[in-house]
């Protein structure tokens, strides 16, 4: 009888075990995959910290925000390029130049209705900014050549 209950005994201390470490093989198997995940994680957040980073350097560098849409990041270049003639016009109170650049704003204006049709909401938004602080520019130099 003894050695029947110290056999079942035995047997179960070892299906216990057996038990036990399968079980903690899954755990550690489920902690590297949590660690992966995490891992992966940190790295797509990086990316995008270095990407968001990497878009306003460029727009503090240039002043001109980044577009999805390359119809919208051309425009915008264009603008820009509009808005540094007009500046140039206005300090030098150049008549001749302010004509000439009266047609370029129509063709502008014109382009721009064709670009803002396919806007995305972020693009939108940048460009709103951006047109009304290129706006207030434009006011600020017509004031100084006035005067």
């Amino acid at each position: 009888m003894k050695k029947l209950i110290l056999g079942s005994a035995l047997m179960l201390a070892l299906s216990v075990s057996f038990v036990s470490c399968k079980e903690a093989t899954d755990k550690a198997k489920e902690a590297t995959e949590a660690a992966e995940n995490t891992a992966n994680e940190a790295v797509d957040g990086a990316k995008e910290v270095v990407e968001e980073t990497k878009e306003a350097v460029t727009e503090a560098v240039d002043g001109i925000p980044s577009f999805d849409d390359a119809a919208v990041a051309e425009y915008v270049k264009t603008y820009d390029e509009y808005v540094s003639e007009y500046k140039e016009a206005a300090e030098s109170k150049d008549m001749t130049a302010f004509a000439a650049l009266g047609t370029k704003g129509q063709e502008l204006a014109t382009k721009s209705q064709d670009v803002m049709k396919n806007l995305s909401a972020d693009d939108a938004k940048k460009l709103t900014e951006y047109m009304t602080a290129k706006s207030k520019e434009l006011q600020e130099y017509a004031t100084k050549m006035t005067n």
